[in-house]
Parts: C-alpha cells; sequence; structure tokens
C-alpha cells in the first residue's frame, strides 16, 4: 500500500539525531533591548495566527521549520567572544563542534525565513533574526581557510564535504539575500568572494579529485551543483572553462561503466537521495546534456535494483550490495530528484514516485486539517534534524509529479517488471566489482562480485556478494538477501544476524558466509568459459565462484529453472535462504508423506524432505534439493517492506554437497506429489501418476493425505476423481478402477483415535498433558500456534506439550495428528482456553529462546534475541522501538528488564511506549513514552506535548527494571526494587482508551528482559 502522508524528504544526508527537544508554542513577545555582546531573542512562533491554506503544496514541508525557527536563531551564540555567532542548537550535523562548517549550514534555514515574503511568514525581515542571522554569517566567513576551504570535524580541516555542500547551499541563500538587499552589504559581498575562493578550491584541489575524492560522488556533485548556480555571478571565462573541464572528470570517475555514482562503490541512498536530488537543481543550461546523461545511465541501473511490487505498489531494494546503508530495503515511494524534477527529464523517473493526484489529495488534506494535527506532531522530529536541503529544495519552486496514467506507463518500461528476457553484465573498473542481473520466464535474479572496498565508517564490510535477490513479476521480491545488519563480520557476531543469501559453515574462528568473503566469478556457457558480456538473453549462463579461502565453492545457472550447486569437499554447511513472504502465503515441505503444511513466521525443522514451496494466490514458488540433511525455516525480526512483508529464513545443512533448484509458476497444486505411481499411505497402488495439465498429479487430485469427514465420503471423492482423468484421458478406464479399489481397501476417512486435553484452560509458559487412545497408531503429533513446539508419541498414550510463554489469552485450536500403521492419516482438533495468571498478567517474555519472535515486531533498529535477552543493537538514532503483535492495553502495568550496554550520548535511554495508536508509531505520533536515563532520571514523554513529568533517582549502572503503572489519566514509574515510584504525573488531558505496547530506545544499546504486561491494574 503506497503511503498517504504528506511528503517530506528522507534524510540526505548521514547524521546522528540527538534526542527528541520539546518545543513549547507561546505566543510571539517584544525582542530584549540590545546590550553589548548580546544579541535580541527572536520571538516565539504564535501558531494561531498561521492559516495552512497560505502555504502552496512545496511549502508544507517547512511549516514544522517555522515552529522551530525561534529556537534555531536563539541559538546562535552571543556569549562567548570566540565562537560569537556559532549556531549551537544540535539540530544539524549533532554532535559536533565549532571547527565543524557543517554545523552552520542552517544559515540557509534562517536567511529563507528573513527574506520569505509570505503570508505565513511573521518573521519575514524581522530584526532580530536578521542581526543573529548577520552574527551566524560572520562566524561562519570565520572558519573559512586561507585556500577556500572549510573544516569538517575529526581533523578534516580542508573538507571536500564541508566545501562542496557550503557552495551548493549557500550560492542558494546568496540569491536569497540579493533579492531582499537588506542585509549588511559588507556581509554580503563577503560571502561572494569565500563563494569565488571555495569554487577555486574545489575545482583544483587534490581532496576533490584525488583518490579519496573519487570515493564520495555524492560530494563533488554538490559542490559542482553550487557552482553551477554561482557562473553567472562570477562571469569568469577561465573559472568556467576549469568546472567543464572537472564535469567531464567527474562523469569519468564518479559513474562507471556499471551505472551506478560511486560513494567508494554502490551506496543506493547516497545516489538516490543525494546526487539525484542535487543534480535536479543543475543550473547552468550550457553543460546540462551532460548532467541529463550521468542521470539517465543512473537510471538504467537503477530499474535492476529498484524492484516494483505491484501488490505494495511500492519498490524492493537490491540492499546485499549497498556499501553504506545498512537495511533499506524497500520504499513505498522514491522521490528522483528534489522535488521530483528528474521526472520531468527521463520518463523512468516517474515509475517511483507519488502521483499528481497523490500529492494534491494529500497537500489538500494537511491543509484542511489544521496546525495541531498537520504540523505540531511534526516539530519535534524536525527540530532533531534540521535538514537545510529542505530549504533549498523550496527555493528552487519547480517540481514534477506524473500522472497516474504516466505513472503506470512508466512502470511498464521497466525490464524485471514488464520486459522480455535479459542478461545483464555489468562491470565496474575502479573497484573491480561486477554484478549480473537476468530475467527469465521463471524469474528474475540479481548477483553481484567483487571485493569489498573501503569508504568510512567501518562501512567497508556491509556489501553481500553472490546471489543476491530472486523477483517475480506477479509475486515481488521472494528472496531478498540483505546486507550487513551491523559492523562486523558473520563470525563476529550472532549466526542468526547473517541474513545474506549465501552458503555458511564453521571455522576455527567462528561461522563465515561465501557472501562476505568476496567472492570472484568466473562465466561459463555449456561447459566453455565465456565474456558475459556476449551471452544471449536466453542463454544458460554459469557462474562459478568461490569464498576466499574458504571450503566452499558454487555454481550458478541461469536457466529455466534457478539452479545452484554448492561444492564443499567433506566440509558440512548450511545454505541460508532469506524469503520474502506475506502472512496469507502457505508454506509446506516437499517430501514422499503427506504434504506438511508450515505458517508464516513460525519455526520448523524437517528431516528427509526434498523441497519447500510456497503459495500465493495460486503462483508458486518452488525450491527442490538434493543431498541436504535436516531443512530449517526460522522466523527473523529484521524488519522488510515497512513491516508489510516477513522475513522468513530457509537454512538448508548438508555435508559435502548440495544442489537446489528455484522455479516460480502459475500451479493449480503447489508441491505436487511427483512419484511415479500413486501412493495412498506408504501402499503403492501401482497405478501411474501423471500430470493432468494444470501442474496436479493423478495423487494431488486424490487428496488422500487430507483429513475426510469419514471413509465413504472419501471413496466417492475417489471415484469422481477416476471418472474425470478418464475423460480427461489422463488415465485409462482399467487404471481408475485399479484407483477406486485401493481407495475402498484404505482406512482414509476412519475415525481411529481420539486426543482429549487434560484441562481445558491453561496459562501461558505452563505444560499441557494431550491424552491419545484408539488403534492401529504409528505416531500422534500435537501441534498448534501456541505452543513451544510439536509433542510427539508412539502408540496410545499421554503426549506433553508447553504453551508459548509469549501467547495472550484467548482460545487456541489444537490439532492431534496420528500416523497409523498403514501411513494414512487422521487428523483431531480441540480446543484450550489461554487465560492470565493468578496476577493478571497477560503477557509474558523472558526471551529464553529466539522462538519469542513470534511475538514482537521490530520496526527499526537491530533487535535480535540473545542469550536470553531482547537486544537493540544501533545507537546511531533516538526512537527505535519494537511491538508486542496484537497486544493492547488500557490501564494496567508493563514493566521490563533494561540493561545499558552502549551508550552514543550522556542523554541515552531505553524505556516503554504504552497506548500507542498504531504499531510502530514514533513516541512523537501517539501515546506516552516512559523512560530511563543511565543517570537515574525518568522522564513521561506525551506525543504531541513533549516531557510532561520528570523523576530522578540513583544512577543506573547494572540491570535494573522500569515497571510502569497505569490507572486514567495518572502514570507512576517506578525503578528497581524501589517500592515509591520515581515519578508519578496526572495528565490534564491524557490519552485513554487502549493502546499498543513498545519497547523504545535512544541512542543506546539495550538489553531488555522479563517484560511483563498485565490487566485489570493490580492493587496499589
Amino acid at each position: 500500500m503506497r503511503s498517504k502522508r504528506p511528503h517530506t524528504h528522507g534524510s540526505r544526508r548521514i547524521a546522528s539525531v540527538a534526542a527528541t527537544v520539546a518545543l513549547a508554542l507561546t505566543p510571539a513577545t517584544p525582542a530584549a533591548a540590545v546590550v553589548p555582546g548580546t544579541l535580541p531573542e527572536v520571538a516565539a512562533l504564535d501558531p494561531t495566527t498561521i492559516d495552512l491554506a497560505d502555504f502552496t503544496g512545496l511549502e508544507q514541508q517547512i511549516a514544522p521549520y517555522l515552529a522551530n525557527l525561534a529556537p534555531l536563531a536563539n541559538s546562535v551564540n552571543d556569549d562567548s567572544t570566540t565562537n560569537h555567532g556559532y549556531i549551537t542548537c544540535n539540530c544539524w550535523r549533532t554532535g559536533q563542534g565549532p571547527s565543524d562548517a557543517r554545523v552552520m549550514e542552517n544559515v540557509l534555514t534562517l536567511a529563507y525565513f528573513y527574506t520569505a515574503d509570505r503570508p505565513w511568514n511573521p518573521y519575514h525581515r524581522d530584526t532580530a533574526l536578521r542581526q543573529r542571522l548577520e552574527a551566524a554569517l560572520r562566524f561562519l566567513l570565520s572558519t573559512q581557510n586561507a585556500d577556500g576551504s572549510f573544516p569538517q570535524g575529526g581533523g578534516d580541516a580542508h573538507s571536500r564535504a564541508a566545501t562542496g555542500f557550503a557552495l551548493e547551499l549557500y550560492a542558494v541563500m546568496l540569491e536569497l539575500l540579493d533579492a531582499d538587499g537588506t542585509l549588511d552589504p559588507a556581509l554580503v559581498s563577503g560571502l561572494t568572494n569565500a563563494m569565488r575562493k571555495a569554487s577555486t578550491w574545489f575545482l583544483e584541489d587534490e581532496e576533490v579529485w584525488g583518490p579519496r575524492g573519487a570515493q564520495f560522488a555524492n560530494q563533488v556533485a554538490g559542490g559542482l551543483v553550487g557552482i553551477s548556480r554561482l557562473l553567472r555571478r562570477f562571469d569568469d571565462a577561465a573559472l568556467r572553462a576549469r568546472f567543464e573541464q572537472r564535469l567531464t572528470d567527474h562523469e569519468r570517475i564518479s559513474q562507471g561503466a556499471a551505472g551506478f555514482f560511486r560513494d567508494g562503490t554502490v551506496a543506493h541512498r547516497y545516489s538516490l537521495e543525494v546526487e539525484a536530488e542535487d543534480l535536479a537543481g543543475w543550473a547552468d543550461p550550457a553543460t546540462r546534456a551532460t548532467i541529463d546523461r550521468m542521470q539517465t545511465r543512473y537510471m538504467d541501473w537503477a530499474q535492476y535494483n529498484l524492484l516494483y511490487d505491484k501488490r505494495l505498489d511500492g519498490y524492493f531494494i537490491n540492499t546485499a550490495i549497498d556499501s553504506r546503508h545498512r537495511g533499506w530495503n524497500y520504499a513505498s515511494e522514491l522521490p528522483i530528484g528534489s522535488n521530483n524534477l528528474w521526472g520531468a527529464v527521463i520518463p523512468q523517473a516517474r515509475a517511483y514516485s507519488a502521483t499528481r493526484e497523490e500529492m494534491e489529495e494529500r497537500r489538500a488534506a494537511f491543509a484542511a486539517a489544521g496546525w495541531q494535527t498537520s504540523v505540531a506532531p511534526l516539530i519535534a522530529p524536525t527540530w532533531a534534524y534540521l535538514d537545510p536541503s529542505i530549504i533549498r529544495d523550496i527555493v528552487l519552486r519547480e517540481e514534477y509529479y506524473p500522472a497516474a496514467a504516466e505513472r503506470r506507463a512508466a512502470i511498464g518500461t521497466l525490464r524485471p517488471y514488464a520486459g522480455a528476457p535479459y542478461t545483464e553484465h555489468r562491470s565496474d573498473a575502479a573497484t573491480g566489482q561486477q554484478f549480473v542481473f537476468a530475467k527469465r520466464p521463471g524469474y528474475v535474479v540479481g548477483m553481484g562480485f567483487g571485493k569489498h572496498f573501503n569508504t568510512q565508517y567501518g562501512f567497508w564490510d556491509n556489501q553481500r556478494f553472490g546471489l543476491n535477490y530472486l523477483y517475480d513479476p506477479k509475486l515481488g521480491v521472494i528472496v531478498q538477501g540483505q546486507n550487513a545488519p551491523q559492523i562486523g563480520a558473520p563470525r563476529t557476531r550472532p549466526v542468526d544476524a547473517e541474513l545474506s543469501w549465501g552458503t555458511g559453515w564453521t571455522a576455527a574462528d567462528g561461522v563465515h558466509f561465501d557472501a562476505y568473503d568476496q567472492p570472484v566469478p568466473t562465466f561459463f556457457r555449456d561447459g566453455s568459459p565465456v565474456d558475459p558480456a556476449t551471452v544471449g538473453d536466453l542463454d544458460p549462463l554459469e557462474i562459478r565462484y568461490a569464498a576466499a579461502g574458504g571450503p566452499v565453492s558454487k555454481s550458478v545457472t541461469l536457466g529455466d529453472r534457478l539452479q545452484v550447486r554448492v561444492e564443499a569437499g567433506s566440509a558440512q554447511f548450511f545454505e541460508r535462504v532469506p524469503l520474502v513472504l506475506e502472512e496469507g502465503d502457505t508454506l509446506q515441505w516437499i517430501s514422499s508423506g503427506p504434504a506438511v503444511a508450515l505458517k508464516v513466521g513460525s519455526q520448523a525443522t524437517a528431516e528427509n524432505v526434498t523441497g519447500l514451496v510456497v503459495n500465493r494466490d495460486g503462483r508458486s514458488v518452488e525450491i527442490r534439493w538434493t543431498g541436504a540433511g535436516a531443512a530449517t525455516l526460522w522466523p527473523s525480526a529484521f524488519p522488510v517492506a515497512d513491516g508489510n512483508r516477513r522475513l522468513q529464513v530457509l537454512d538448508i545443512k548438508a555435508t559435502g554437497r548440495l544442489a537446489y533448484d528455484i522455479r516460480i509458476l502459475d500451479d493449480a497444486c503447489s508441491g505436487s506429489d511427483e512419484r511415479a505411481t500413486v501412493f495412498i499411505g506408504n501402499r503403492d497402488t501401482g497405478v501411474a501418476n501423471p500430470d493432468d495439465g494444470t501442474g496436479c498429479t493423478v495423487a494431488d487430485l486424490l487428496r488422500a493425505g487430507e483429513q475426510w469427514e469419514s471413509h465413504a465420503a472419501f471413496v466417492v471423492h475417489a471415484t469422481k476423481t477416476a471418472d474425470a482423468v478418464v475423460r480427461k484421458r489422463v488415465l485409462s478406464r482399467r487404471d481408475a478402477a485399479r484407483l477406486v479399489v485401493a481407495a475402498a481397501r484404505s482406512d482414509v476417512g476412519r475415525d481411529l483415535v481420539t486426543a482429549a486435553p487434560g484441562q481445558a484452560n491453561v496459562v501461558a509458559g505452563q505444560e499441557l498433558a494431550v491424552g491419545i487412545s484408539g488403534r492401529s497408531i504409528a505416531e500422534v503429533t500435537v501441534s498448534g500456534p501456541c505452543l513451544t513446539g510439536d509433542g510427539t508419541t508412539s502408540g496410545p498414550g499421554e503426549v506433553k506439550v508447553a504453551i508459548r510463554e509469549t501467547m495472550l489469552p484467548g482460545p487456541c485450536r489444537l490439532t492431534a495428528e496420528t500416523v497409523r500403521d498403514t501411513g494414512t492419516t487422521e487428523v483431531d482438533t480441540f480446543q484450550v482456553e489461554i487465560v492470565p495468571d493468578a496476577q493478571g498478567v497477560v503477557f509474558r517474555d523472558s526471551f529464553s529462546s529466539a522462538a519469542t519472535y513470534e511475538a514482537w515486531s521490530a520496526v527499526d533498529g537491530v533487535w535480535t534475541v540473545t542469550d536470553g535477552v531482547y537486544r537493540q543493537q544501533d545507537t546511531t538514532r533516538t526512537g527505535w522501538k519494537s511491538v508486542v503483535d496484537d497486544l493492547k492495553i488500557g490501564d494496567g502495568s508493563v514493566e521490563a528488564g533494561i540493561h545499558f550496554r552502549t551508550l552514543a550520548t550522556s542523554t541515552a535511554f531505553g524505556g516503554i511506549q504504552v497506548r500507542t495508536v498504531k504499531p510502530g508509531d514514533a513516541y512523537t505520533q501517539s501515546g506516552y513514552m516512559i523512560y530511563l536515563r543511565p543517570n537515574g532520571s525518568v522522564d513521561v514523554f506525551r506525543a504531541g506535548t513533549g516531557v510532561i513529568a520528570t523523576g530522578t533517582g540513583a544512577a543506573v549502572t547494572g540491570p535494573t527494571t522500569l515497571r510502569v503503572v497505569l490507572r486514567g489519566a495518572e502514570i507512576r514509574a517506578f525503578v528497581g526494587v524501589d517500592p515509591e515510584p520515581r515519578v508519578t504525573v496526572t495528565d490534564p488531558d491524557p490519552i485513554n482508551g487502549p493502546g499498543y505496547v513498545q519497547l523504545v530506545t535512544g541512542r543506546a544499546a539495550v538489553d531488555f528482559d522479563d517484560v511483563r504486561v498485565a490487566t485489570p491494574l493490580p492493587s496499589r
């Protein structure tokens, strides 16, 4: 489903996000008188004076910026003569200091609101704002080096990034200041001279055009875009000539033959959300053709890596080969270029964005809903990340969104989705990396090969090579290998944290994956080496590769089926296939026995099976293998497709050799019984078992492995089936008669077994005994969605099973499946009721096994069940969350063990979110968040308001417990064993009613344990 929220740009440049600061909106007050060394305060915004109807569609994005302007402007330092004018708000490029010129990029935001003569802007030519803007500009100019470069933090004294983005943003700002004409002329002149010096340095310095600069295409592009806007101002023929030469260099160095922009190597998000955005603002008509050519080549590359899902109406991303962004695997929309402007130039770009009709609907709804609904919830999140590129986009004024029909037409041009079969080989000479994209009638596949390429921040090991994705135009992405979910090689992390599509094995230093260990490919056709660029669209190209220094070699053949062959000598290994599934998909093992249905999101292990089939709306994905031992399906909590899909990992264990094929086909009988003759149970009828032409064999049609109301009903069905296959000339009359006789002699449909639970009501986490009686019993298996695992017994007796700790109260239907001595089956069902315990606990989780993933949906961050705790490991952002599936409470209590592991800031926290309207809502969107900091303080944050109460106490030095008690408008929070609440608050405007429960972290790696949710409220 496509997002219907007002469109805002994603994060263009990577920066840490500070803990959200609550902003109180108060009526404007007169600025204080200016005294020497100080600056007047900019008055706070009075939102009651703002009419959202006055904003254009583009301007709606900056309504929260308007609310944040006074705090931003008032953060301009007027207390220190050393750093007078420095922007101290920590709301952009957070955690940096005065030596980082990137922090000062928000001078563009100040300048925009000062110069914008718009009916919604009370700050137009505001005196206090002007003085603070001028102070900030003076400080900014003081940071420029003598050679024209600007510094960035971390010892980068002559920074390519700081100078490039200064050129891009301040070129826009100069145009605003020129048009306004009221700022100190000396400052405008000084800024102009600074940009001339910066342009000269940027076009000449080795930092930009040497080997290091070649790794950061987006930063070079930003500087060139700025200079393209400044050329008219400078009117310098020599500078123009050098600029045109450097643009040629940029095309050659920063974009390889494969088509992607090099940020180290493949970096989808930088290419889409920085380079493509920047280039859309190109301002020099004389060189525009070069920019259009570069972007057209990039879009050609993008179509093989942005895969359209018709059911979701969004795009899966080939995340495995991304070197710089972990886990970005899906986007409901992908505006190409600032304000989607590439859609006006390149028809393919229209496939990815919202439509004109959607944008008009969203913008009308935004204006109609009013400030409190449309803007207020966005103020605090925007303050945490005041990206000045949004201001640049508003200044551009132009935008392009296609009509719905244009978008559909553009989607129809995408080769993976609508085109004919192909084999595309792409290579990048600078990195040595190679990529293969192929479409066959039965599947679409993407692969990547090469060595890790160092960029920065330890991202060099993000990429995963070998098999990347398997796609079907009707079903979407079926297999999606993920890149690194966190820093570190697979052998340094839990094995289940590696979610690439590849082969794993254990060495002395831990678990290895060929997807990580840098395979180099060789190419063959009909057994002979071949240049992959010469392979025809439907040729069966074979790709052989081996992990560096490992025992595993692999062959992938692109034929009518995707054929994978793994050789490992005598070593043990496993093949990992990360399936992307819908909740409604049906799964079953392929085996010689009865069909065994599997549930999406469940965990299952099977011996002696030969494959797995996934069926969605009559279309099947069949994975069939030989040489395997056990196969295991397990659910990963790693989020895919914004929570609209489930990552279900298939591990196939083998020793020495494994072969598996994958095909996707329309099949009326998925996972067909393809034995040569028809079996009823373990008895061979001797009747041939051909396909009837629809994908169903005679055995499939007979359905002898299913549960029947009675034996007579099965015999009637067998008779009708026999008549039907005779009429279709699938079987002879003689064989059909033999089939009916065999069915009549079987015990299919006979009621020979009784299964009865020992108790009707049971508490989650407790054991349940099931009595089994009857005859002809070979084996009985009791299963059900509320059990920790299946229970099995041979012959009559008792089966003991355990109710999952994380089960919510309600009915649970259990199944007792009996395999008789004859090989036929009987299925008995019965129901038990899950009830709260004596303390009213309706949900508990001690994270004793990875199976507890079934109770949680990780919305963002990196969550794993590790060492008996639920660990969130990403410290780069505030607000990472995981929600308890299907659980809503109003009054009651929620408690969780909390152990801080790594803190990115002193204000880091771990907490609990309650009364959340929708699962996955941010704490700024709905409900309350009650969070604990390592210093012992506890805050209660109300969505739409901010912090409404704070309590203090002893610092946290180890594992502790946070317990939140809710009774109507009252919220109390307890820490550890202290009997007194650390904070108590009564909300005068409470958020009432039941809501979802979420665990939340802020810039911290946190272990959660022993989560307990109880209702009704325990006694005081």
